[in-house]
């Protein structure tokens, strides 16, 4: 009896010692920084941690610029107005980063000045703030700003003809960003920066260990980082939840935004001789009022309600296909109608793009809880978060490099009570 307890247990020792043989050893890590993701949030973090003389490795399931998410498009406003600090100071940051990207044949931004539209409604504009805030903002800031009355800001910016107790408050440093553009030279400075990017590749898992973090792509293929940078747009939620077991509570909707004509003169309403613009006028869909932005490469002036659109699960998502909303169409018209009599009061144009959004409206980014090699989350800006992209990155990757940020992340931890 105790002769084969002795021999199978002889067998047993060689059979594990012969699997140890066979297996692969661990794969080496090949890069100090993978960024998950390939919007404006990952491919400025990819830019900032390349910048640190790290390797880095971008990986986007579709390919750069795709309309699948939320940083593609015409244009898009940059500005000032926000009753919260911190994203003046994002705001800045930014500024000198998208700067860069300028140069004699390809501008990336325009500053046009804004106009922010007080209708004594009562309504809001997310972290925008009322009249009121935003004076007093900017007075703290020492930003340059201008009370005018309606006649003042018929006389100033005849484009406009706002209806009867509207207030402006117009503000110089607010200008466009022209998206698409944008995007493109950020994915050529990132590959300037020796980037190694991996369009249309799936990522299947990300998983922590001590000390490396391991990629999964749909190919079978496995990428090892030192950290890692997860930036997945609308896919938020899920992600976290499905790689992390971590609960980050968002909305995705499907925003309309429409473009109108102008019935006399292109030149009148270009980005110009025309300021971006933001209104509190009561949409007839929710209570964020409106925004909007000059002609830029499309030939008309964009206008869209703000946060009105159908919330989309993750079904909806795989089949989102850029149409507009008829019901966000018509809030659209009625805007239009009541500020710009100079516009066609149809729209030749109308399409969709996805917000991702907080309860509180401020970003995620934050480590993921737990021990490990450090992962950053970073998302849940849809809607005012483009034009902060280059902030995002750089302090996205300074927790994925153990760095002190650029700015206070209170704001946008994981912990705080609306993600709760």
């Amino acid at each position: 009896m105790h002769v084969f307890l002795r021999l199978g247990a002889a067998a047993a020792a060689l059979a594990a010692l012969a699997a140890q043989r066979l297996r692969k050893p661990p794969p080496e890590i090949q890069y100090d920084v993978i960024v998950v993701g390939g919007g404006v949030m990952g491919v400025w973090s990819a830019i900032a941690a390349a910048r640190q003389n790290k390797t880095v490795c971008l990986v986007e399931k579709y390919t750069e610029g795709h309309a699948r998410g939320s940083s593609h498009g015409d244009g898009r406003i940059y500005r000032f107005a926000y009753a919260d600090e911190i994203y003046v100071d994002m705001m800045y940051l930014s500024l000198s980063y998208w700067g860069e990207l300028n140069n004699a044949t390809t501008k990336v931004l325009a500053h046009t000045g804004g106009v922010s539209l007080y209708s004594g409604q009562g309504g809001n504009y997310d972290s925008h703030g009322g009249l009121d805030d935003l004076i007093k903002i900017y007075k703290k800031r020492g930003l340059a700003h201008e009370k005018l009355s309606r006649k003042k800001l018929k006389e100033r910016f005849p484009q406009f003809s706002a209806p009867k107790n509207t207030t402006a408050l117009y503000q110089p440093d607010f200008g466009v960003l022209f998206a698409d553009v944008a995007m493109a030279r950020a994915y050529d400075l990132a590959r300037k920066l020796k980037v190694d990017v991996r369009e249309g590749s799936d990522v299947v898992s990300v998983k922590r260990r001590a000390d490396r973090v391991e990629v999964r792509l749909g190919t079978k293929e496995r990428i090892m980082g030192r950290s890692c940078i997860v930036a997945p747009g609308a896919w938020l939620t899920s992600t976290a939840k499905k790689w992390f077991n971590l609960h980050v509570p968002t909305t995705v909707t499907r925003e309309t935004v429409s473009y109108f004509k102008p019935r006399g003169s292109k030149a009148v309403y270009g980005y110009k001789r025309m300021p971006v613009f933001i209104s509190d006028l009561h949409n007839g869909l929710g209570d964020l009022g409106y925004y909007g932005i000059p002609v830029v490469e499309t030939p008309g002036v964009k206008v869209a309600a703000h946060h009105v659109g159908a919330v989309l699960d993750d079904k909806a998502l795989r089949t989102h296909n850029g149409t507009g909303d008829p019901a966000i169409i018509s809030s659209n018209e009625r805007f239009v109608a009541s500020f710009f009599p100079g516009l066609e009061a149809t729209p030749f144009r109308s399409e969709s793009c996805l917000y991702t959004t907080t309860p509180d409206y401020h970003y995620v980014l934050d480590k993921v809880p737990g021990a490990g090699a450090p992962v950053i989350l970073a998302g849940g800006g849809s809607g005012h978060a483009f034009k902060m992209g280059p902030a995002i990155g750089d302090a996205a990757a300074a927790l994925a490099l153990g760095a002190k940020p650029p700015f206070s992340l209170e704001t946008f931890r994981l912990d705080r009570p609306a993600l709760r």
